[in-house]
C-alpha cells in the first residue's frame, strides 16, 4: 500500500528575498539517510508540499532559525510565521496543529540534547543530570496532554523519546567518559544497567526514533559483554586479564547462540554480526524485528560483508511482511553492488598539502590503500600508530597510502599531520559528509579503510588496523596480485570463543 501523502501548506512574512524554503526529512527509519526537498515559494510567502511517510517523524523545516515539525503519514499541517521575528511568530493549523504547538513550547524550555561535561564526571552525579531531565520531560508531557490535544500517536511517540534518549546516555557514558579523562574506565558498580531492565524492548512507536535502534543494539551488545566478563572472572587470572589473554567466550552466551552450526560458528569463533543479528531473531518479533533485521543486513552490505548480507537478504525477501522495508534494503543493495570487490575503484582529484593536484588514477599499477579520516575523529587518531606500523612493514611492497581528510580547515588538517608525523600521500576533501568525494564512496562513518588493487578494481574493506600482522599480509597479497581484486572479501570482524 502506497503511503499516505502528509502536506504541510505555510504562509511567510518577509521571505520575499527566499525563493524556496528546505524540508528534510528520513526516507526510511532503518538507517540514517535525510532527505532534502526545497519547496518553492510564490510572490505571496505561501507554499504547499507533499511529503511521503511511512512512520511518524520529525521533520526539519529550514528557515532562517530551524523548525522542528512532528508529522504523521497523512497529516495537513498549516504554519504561519514571521521569518524576522522567530520562533515567536510561529502559529499552526490543521490536523496536526496541537502536536506543533506543544513541540514548539517544548523547544522552548528545553534544548534538543543535553551538553553534558565527562571529565571526572562521577557515575552518581552523571546519572543524576540524566535522571532529572528525564523527569522533566515527563512532567512537561503529562501537563502538555491536559492543556493540548495531542494526538495518541504524538504522546507514544514522545514518551518512547524520552525514555530511549535516557536510556542511550546510560549506555553512552561509560564510551563518553573514557574519551574525555584519557581512556580512563570509569568506576561502575556490576548492577549498573540493571536500571535499564524495565525498559522495554518491543516498542513499534519509537521504530522512526534514532535513539531506539541504538539501544537495541546497545541492548545485545551488552549480553555479549556481560558473558565475556562472565568468562573472563571464571577462567583468568588477574595477571592474564592485564596481558590482554581472551578467555572462551561461547559457553557463556545464551544457548541458541552455542547451539549455532559450525559453518556459523567456525569453531571456537563467532562474527560479532552474526551474534548481534541471532539475539534479535529470538528477542524480537512483528514488526521490530523487521525493522532491526532490515537494518543489520543494510550494515552488511554498506560495511562490505556481501556473502553474508545476500545469504540474510534472501531468507528475509520470503519472511519480511512490510514492504516498506524489503524496498529500502533493495536500494541499498542496488547502491553497494557498485562497491562490491571487483567494481572499478571511482576515480577522483584532490589537492595535496602542497597544493598539486593528485589523482587515484595516478598510481594505477599499485595497491592504493584509502583512509578516509578527519582531526577531530578520535577513532581515526587511535589508529594513527597502527596504520604508520603497517606503512613500515610495507615499504617493499608496491601500495600506496592515500589519505583523505573530510576537515573543513586546510591549516587544521595540516598541523593534524604534522603534529602526529603521518607518511604517505596526503589530500583534502572539502565539505565534510557532503563532499564530493564522500559522496561517492558513500562514506558514513570514519575512519574507513578500503584497499584498492593494481588494477584499479576494489579489493574490499579493512574493518580493523589493529591487528597489523594480518592488515600487512592482506596487503602484500593484493599488491603482489596473488589474490585478484575480484576475489579479495576478508573484510569481517569475529569474536573469540
Amino acid at each position: 500500500m502506497a503511503p499516505l501523502p502528509t502536506r504541510v501548506t505555510a504562509a511567510l512574512a518577509n521571505a520575499s528575498e527566499r525563493r524556496s524554503i528546505a524540508f528534510e526529512y528520513q526516507q526510511t527509519p532503518i538507517y540514517h539517510k535525510p532527505v532534502t526537498v526545497e519547496a518553492p515559494l510564490d510572490e505571496k510567502g505561501c507554499l504547499a508540499i507533499d511529503l511521503p511517510f511511512t512512520e511518524a517523524q520529525m521533520v526539519l523545516v529550514k528557515l532562517d532559525d530551524e523548525v522542528k515539525l512532528f508529522l504523521e503519514p497523512g497529516d495537513q499541517l498549516h504554519l504561519d510565521a514571521d521569518l524576522l521575528d522567530l520562533p515567536q511568530s510561529l502559529r499552526f493549523s490543521g490536523q496536526a496543529a496541537a502536536n506543533n504547538q506543544f513541540l514548539a513550547a517544548l523547544r522552548a524550555r528545553f534544548p534538543d540534547y543535553l551538553r553534558i561535561d565527562y571529565e571526572d564526571l562521577a557515575v552518581d552525579a552523571h546519572r543524576q543530570i540524566i535522571d532529572q531531565r528525564h523527569l522533566e520531560l515527563e512532567s512537561f508531557l503529562d501537563e502538555g496532554c491536559s492543556q493540548y490535544q495531542l494526538t495518541l500517536g504524538f504522546i507514544a511517540y514522545y514518551r518512547s523519546a524520552i525514555i530511549y534518549e535516557w536510556a542511550e546516555e546510560v549506555f553512552h557514558y561509560l564510551i563518553a567518559y573514557e574519551m574525555c579523562n584519557g581512556r580512563k574506565r570509569p568506576v561502575i558498580s556490576e548492577d549498573y544497567y540493571d536500571a535499564l531492565n524495565p525498559v522495554e524492548l518491543i516498542d513499534e512507536a519509537a521504530i522512526g526514533i534514532i535513539d531506539y535502534r541504538r539501544f537495541l543494539r546497545n541492548n545485545f551488545i551488552r549480553i555479549m559483554d556481560e558473558a565475556e566478563e562472565q568468562a573472563a572472572r571464571e577462567q583468568l587470572s588477574e595477571e592474564q586479564r592485564r596481558a590482554g589473554i581472551q578467555p572462551r567466550t561461547i559457553a557463556y552466551l545464551p544457548d541458541f547462540i552455542v547451539q549455532l552450526d559450525e559453518e556459523q560458528r567456525r569453531g571456537d569463533f563467532l562474527q560479532f554480526h552474526t551474534i548481534i543479528y541471532h539475539l534479535a531473531k529470538r528477542l524480537l518479533h512483528g514488526k521490530v524485528l523487521y525493522f532491526f533485521l532490515a537494518g543489520e543486513i543494510i550494515d552488511d552490505f554498506q560495511d562490505g560483508r556481501f556473502d553474508q548480507g545476500k545469504q540474510r537478504w534472501a531468507e528475509f525477501r520470503q519472511d519480511n511482511p512490510y514492504p516498506e522495508y524489503t524496498e529500502a534494503v533493495e536500494e541499498v543493495v542496488r547502491e553497494t553492488s557498485k562497491f562490491k570487490p571487483g567494481q572499478p575503484a571511482p576515480d577522483f582529484t584532490l589537492d595535496d598539502l602542497q597544493g598539486q593536484s593528485v589523482s587515484l588514477s595516478d598510481f594505477r599499477g599499485q595497491a592504493v590503500f584509502l583512509d578516509f579520516w578527519s582531526r577531530g575523529c578520535l577513532p581515526c587518531v587511535e589508529d594513527f600508530p597502527y596504520l604508520e606500523q603497517i606503512k613500515q612493514q610495507t615499504q617493499d611492497q608496491k601500495v600506496v597510502f592515500l589519505s583523505i581528510s573530510l576537515d573543513a580547515s586546510a591549516d587544521r588538517w595540516q598541523q593534524a599531520v604534522n603534529e602526529h608525523g603521518l607518511t604517505g600521500v596526503h589530500v583534502r576533501s572539502p565539505g565534510g559528509w557532503q563532499a564530493a568525494v564522500a559522496q561517492l564512496y558513500q562514506i558514513r562513518s570514519i575512519p574507513t579503510y578500503l584497499l584498492v588493487g593494481p588494477d584499479g578494481l576494489l579489493a574490499g574493506r579493512v574493518n580493523s588496523v589493529w591487528n597489523v600482522a594480518d592488515v600487512v599480509a592482506r596487503i602484500g597479497e593484493i599488491a603482489s596480485g596473488e589474490v585478484p581484486s575480484s576475489k579479495s572479501n576478508r573484510s569481517e570482524m569475529v569474536i573469540s570463543g
